[in-house]
């Protein structure tokens, strides 16, 4: 190996390195964000497994065999990121290893049909195949995404419930996992429109559901209203607002206890009641980050 190809190897090394074990936290839109990292993993996979292929000693042939140690050597490289970034903070996830190998594979065929034949049947169809395997996996970001987008148009209305892209907002929280709590749009009942939004909490604690409240500034609004429908004895429902601070502890953040009677109920609870939440300090309106409606 040169020196040419052992420095462009080492720097890929080292800067794939550094970007997967940084510390991310990921605080707002996590869904979104995680699908779009999860996806990074195809073209910094690609990357690294053509540079390998490049830095192989030439004594390495057939070309289906350097190609073959490359596709290797750069899915053993994943799985050991994945295994050494629970040490750093960061999660592993078998579907990070599975679009890394995608994005090695995609690389290698790529560089084989584009150097190797000259065929443009082989280079149109690895064309599609990449195209089809970017749209796949971009698939969940642009779900996700065109949650966000309602978002952005309606606010400050955080929800009507009259469109499935707003399931994208509200995640079911608490159960377990025989008995999970489920988020979905029912036509029963419905304070206007045609549609509400029907949680029904899971076996454990702190079941509801959590909305993804995306930084929003509410300084300019005078109150958060709900109207829920209680079909069953009366209970106490938990709203939870954070803002953009640290908001782990029950001290730093707004969360009231509100008793619901069954049948229909509007909850009005002032801007300057949930700035005044967190104690020792405001809560911030100008980022709200995120809310939680959840029994005890």
């Amino acid at each position: 190996m040169n020196l040419l190809k052992s420095i462009a190897l080492a720097s890929t090394l080292a800067v794939l390195t550094l970007v997967f074990f940084w510390p991310v936290r990921l605080r707002a839109d996590v869904s979104f964000w995680g699908h779009v990292f999860d996806l990074g993993h195809i073209p910094m996979l690609g990357w690294l497994a053509a540079v390998l292929l490049y830095a192989l000693p030439e004594r390495v042939q057939p070309a289906t065999r350097r190609h073959a140690l490359a596709f290797a050597l750069a899915v053993a490289f994943a799985v050991a990121i994945e295994w050494l970034q629970p040490l750093f903070g960061r999660s592993k996830s078998l579907g990070d290893v599975a679009n890394g190998a995608i994005g090695a594979a995609l690389a290698l065929t790529g560089i084989a049909a584009w150097q190797r034949t000259g065929r443009w049947f082989w280079r149109g169809g690895h064309a599609v195949a990449l195209g089809a395997t970017l749209a796949v996996a971009l698939w969940p970001a642009y779900e996700e995404w065109r949650g966000l987008r309602w978002r952005h148009k309606n606010f400050p209305s955080l929800g009507d419930f009259e469109n499935d892209e707003e399931l994208k907002l509200w995640r079911a929280q608490g159960g377990s996992r025989g008995h999970p709590t489920t988020v979905t749009f029912t036509r029963a009942r419905a304070a206007r429109g045609e549609q509400s939004l029907r949680v029904a909490g899971g076996a454990g604690n702190w079941a509801g559901v959590s909305y993804s409240a995306g930084d929003k500034d509410w300084t300019r609004f005078r109150a958060l209203v709900l109207d829920v429908f209680n079909p069953r004895e009366p209970f106490t429902l938990f709203v939870r607002v954070d803002d953009n601070g640290n908001c782990a502890s029950l001290t730093d953040r707004f969360e009231r206890g509100h008793e619901l009677a069954h049948g229909w109920n509007r909850l009005r609870i002032s801007a300057a009641e949930i700035e005044r939440g967190p104690q020792g300090r405001r809560l911030n309106l100008k980022s709200i980050r995120r809310l939680a409606f959840f029994t005890g």
